[in-house]
């Protein structure tokens, strides 16, 4: 599910950031490095919205509309209604709702102090299970999400199926906490929070967790009763939003900007120096010459020693394909046996429809882990192959997001309706009569020895005996049909999501094959080019005339002062981000 477009607010480092930016582009694109100047766009872009997004979801029935309506002190979200899609609040000045959009979202709005700082909060349907389809739909939100809030219930402790899917939310998004509501309806919340945490901890999940009541705070907000309100644990949980998640939000853009500030600037410094020290000397251009032409073959030579990197991409995507087809089979694998086992229980044809339910079920939970893991293991990959170069790329690696199983879950359909289902009482009549017939024209011949006639009530007895039997071998019969059956209708079922599932999923690879190289081949090219374009400044400016050189000497000077106070502004930030 795509999100929307953002418009971040402006905050004094966001604009000292843009315009820190802005100044170094037109500095870079007085040397014509145009390969700087989109790297520069691109951090412009990424620091166009410096909001922070955090979906809420958790239980059913936990509370989570009721979280979201405390954290913006308004009744924004719907308590105790199904709500089948989410909701995107956003700050404005009066409450507004917006029936769902084409990308499946509702649009929110609300004048809360909380969103106004800088937050949107997607309020996400309580899940019915780990394993739904409304659990699957909550982690396709997640790529676009910086944080994770999970709802649990007070009242009792987390079950294994949320501590698994607790695991899958941080498998797709690194800062999930876990909001313990209605704490009001348990006094003994706190032995309940001590047992979560153990559960977390045997898990090998190391998630705050914050006990609240979003009741007490309504109750206290509706009297004004601030005693109620620090009772309830919202302002704390706000306070956690405040000092944790926005804070680190606004240190990642610091983090990236100033990268990317230091690496254009050193090149673009490098590029003028040079030029500088060959116009302020003329006789020492040959010298000059032969530098650049040194820092070219060490340029050539950083090209040829990480000129593996595309046999490192293309051994890495095929053990990724491997890795991830191989999971894929091994979890439909064990699936069918479990199904096949779960078959063999009874008679098929008198659950096939829960049978049917709980299959979709754990297709569709298999898929999304199995998705989970090609995310994680591609973005494993990049880093891999990140590796192969400087270190000043290592944070330039493009972001990879493959975990959207929306339409692949759409992609096959339920299980065959069983054909041996359909028989009726009236085969079973005449084969009670068939069986029936034979007794008692078996015994009744018999007994004509002993002088009886040919029906008497031992030739009957023995139509009944023979005829019940006959009915029992047909019921038995029949119930091993179906289940033969319902085993076929299994097999066909995972071939078809094998077959599906297993095509998008090479899609998908082949995809993030193709963004790698792409963005790696113009991270090489980029530093050759570097050392082409001293070389060919080097050139022009031996032929320029004397005059020339000395306003180029003045200009370039100008330049050089102008990013040495980018550089030290870049410095105050990374200041202001270690403070």
């Amino acid at each position: 599910m795509s999100a929307p477009a953002l418009v971040g607010k402006v905050t004094d480092a966001t604009a000292t950031m843009t315009e820190i930016l802005t100044d170094l582009q037109s500095v870079t694109e007085t040397v014509g490095r145009t390969d700087l100047s989109r790297r520069l766009a691109a951090a412009q872009r990424r620091i166009g919205d410096d909001r922070l997004r955090i979906v809420v979801t958790g239980e059913s029935r936990a509370g989570l509309s009721s979280i979201v309506n405390a954290l913006v002190a308004a009744d924004v979200a719907l308590v105790g209604q199904h709500t089948p899609q989410p909701a995107v609040i956003e700050h404005g000045d009066r409450v507004t709702r917006t029936p769902a959009r084409r990308d499946g979202l509702v649009s929110v709005t609300a004048p809360a102090e909380l969103l106004a700082a800088g937050v949107v909060l997607i309020d996400t349907p309580g899940l019915e299970g780990p394993e739904s389809r409304s659990a699957a739909a909550t982690l396709d939100l997640l790529p676009t999400a910086d944080a994770v809030l999970f709802v649990a219930d007070g009242t009792h402790e987390l079950t294994i199926g949320d501590v698994r899917y607790l695991k899958q939310l941080q498998a797709a998004c690194s800062v999930v906490a876990c909001v313990i509501n209605k704490i009001d309806a348990n006094p003994r919340w706190a032995d309940v929070q001590r047992a979560n945490r153990k559960l977390l901890t045997d898990a090998g999940l190391d998630l705050p967790l914050l006990p609240v009541s979003a009741e007490t705070h309504r109750a206290g907000h509706r009297g004004s009763d601030n005693g109620k309100i620090v009772e309830s644990g919202i302002p704390q949980l706000t306070g956690y939003i405040r000092e944790h998640l926005l804070a680190r939000a606004a240190l990642l853009a610091r983090e990236s900007v100033i990268n990317d500030v230091r690496v254009v600037s050193d090149q673009v410094t490098l590029a003028l120096n040079s030029e500088v020290t060959r116009l302020q000397d003329p006789q020492r251009d040959l010298v000059a010459r032969t530098h650049l032409e040194q820092a070219r073959q060490a340029a050539l030579a950083l090209r040829k020693r990480t000129s593996n990197w595309p046999y490192a991409l293309g051994d890495g995507v095929t053990e990724l394909n491997v890795a991830v087809e191989h999971d894929l089979r091994n979890r439909l694998r064990a699936l069918i046996r479990e199904a096949e086992h779960d078959v063999t229980k009874g008679d098929p044809s008198k659950r096939w429809a829960q049978f049917n339910t709980w299959i979709g079920d754990r297709i569709n939970a298999e898929v999304t882990e199995n998705f989970l893991l090609a995310q994680r293991l591609s973005v494993e990959l990049a880093g891999t192959v990140a590796a192969r170069f400087a270190e000043d790329e290592r944070n330039s690696v493009p972001r990879i997001r493959i975990s959207d199983t929306r339409d692949v879950l759409d992609s096959y359909g339920p299980l065959e309706e069983l054909e041996s289902a359909k028989g009726s009482i009236t085969q079973r009549a005449v084969s009670a009569l068939r069986g029936s017939y034979s007794g008692v024209l078996m015994i009744g011949v018999a007994t004509t020895l002993a002088g009886l006639a040919l029906v008497n009530p031992w030739s009957i007895a023995a139509g009944l005996v023979l005829g019940g039997h006959t009915v029992w071998e047909d019921l038995k019969n029949v119930k091993a049909r179906r289940q033969l059956e319902a085993k076929i209708a299994v097999g066909k079922l995972m071939d078809e999501v094998s077959f599906q599932v297993g095509k998008e999923s090479k899609q998908r690879l082949r995809e993030v094959q193709r963004t790698l190289r792409d963005h790696f081949t113009e991270v090489a090219e980029q530093r050759a080019t570097a050392a082409d374009a001293a070389i060919a400044d080097a050139a022009r400016a031996v032929d320029r005339h004397e005059d020339d050189r000395r306003d180029r000497v003045s200009t370039v000077a100008a330049d050089l002062e102008r990013l040495q106070r980018i550089r030290m502004r870049a410095a105050h930030l990374a200041e202001a981000a270690a403070a």
